[in-house]
């Protein structure tokens, strides 16, 4: 026989499923994966444009900063090739703040373009990652050396190519460079040459 108060708690168990399923068909729309895909990216607003031309200043722009790896007029996105550049400095770690020490760092860019309402929206991301591939060996070898003494360098670089052996370290992106390429799609849309206009970051 079950005991009156395990009773009442599956009971009341068994009440909150059925709230739990009732209010699982609320009426909120989910959000598709373009748009949980661009939150968060900087972005312009474009009224009284088509799409097609929105997409074609869009290309125009990323050719200002980059060689473009993928051109979707279908999907409205435009995505670059990553690009490799080096940087003193401005990467949140003590040693560059103090030494101005040069790191390697690449990143890429990605613009989608959409049509919203009567409005066509471009937006813009910039991912910038650090090379951290010297730390990383540095670190893993002192690793190897604990752990694995009678380990040779070959035998610790076995089977490791050159990409996978690189290491890189996601950075904040890089809103400046989104604001200007959206600058540059909204002064072509008006036909004001690529002079800078203001854009913003969502």
């Amino acid at each position: 026989m079950v005991p009156n108060g395990i009773c009442v708690m599956m009971k009341l168990a068994g009440l909150f499923m059925i709230v739990a399923a009732i209010g699982g068909c609320s009426g909120i729309e989910p959000a598709t994966p373009t748009r949980a895909r661009v939150e968060g990216w900087s972005s312009v607003t474009l009224p009284n444009s088509s799409k097609a031309e929105v997409f074609d200043a869009g290309v125009y722009a990323m050719k200002q900063w980059f060689r473009l790896d993928e051109v979707s007029p279908a999907d409205g996105q435009i995505r670059s090739a990553t690009v490799e550049y080096d940087q003193r400095g401005g990467t949140e770690r003590i040693r560059d703040t103090a030494l101005k020490f040069k790191n390697r760092m690449r990143r890429s860019a990605t613009l989608v373009v959409q049509e919203v309402g009567t409005n066509v929206v471009a937006r813009c991301a910039v991912q910038v990652q650090r090379s951290d591939t010297s730390d990383h060996r540095v670190f893993r070898d002192n690793q190897r050396f604990i752990d694995y003494p009678n380990e040779t360098p070959i035998d610790r670089e076995a089977g490791v190519t050159a990409g996978q052996d690189q290491v890189w370290t996601d950075m904040p992106r890089d809103r400046q460079l989104e604001s200007d390429i959206l600058s540059v799609v909204k002064s072509r849309i008006a036909g004001r040459g690529s002079a800078p206009t203001s854009a913003k970051a969502s």
